[in-house]
């Protein structure tokens, strides 16, 4: 691995985060009824008391991230080459 594809990888992997917590904000702005946050899995849960975060849910929705914004960056690098 060349050091230029280890700090891709780092890049997607913060954005990965910054994706899961900025839709997990617009999913609770939105749906503020439902009493849990996270697209597309829901890694936590609030109630009048307090909030609980379900870490495994949490870490499998930034990997999800990270595949889709991998995808897209490798679909966009495929285009460019055209």
């Amino acid at each position: 691995m060349s050091k230029g594809n280890i700090i891709t990888g780092i890049v997607f992997l913060v954005l990965s985060v910054v994706v899961t917590y900025g839709v997990a904000i617009i999913d609770f702005l939105v749906n503020k009824t439902k009493n849990v946050v996270g697209f597309p899995f829901a890694f936590s849960s609030f109630n009048f008391l307090g909030s609980e975060t379900n870490q495994t849910m949490l870490f499998v929705d930034i990997i999800f991230w990270f595949i889709v914004l991998f995808g897209i960056w490798k679909l966009i690098l495929r285009l460019i080459k055209r």
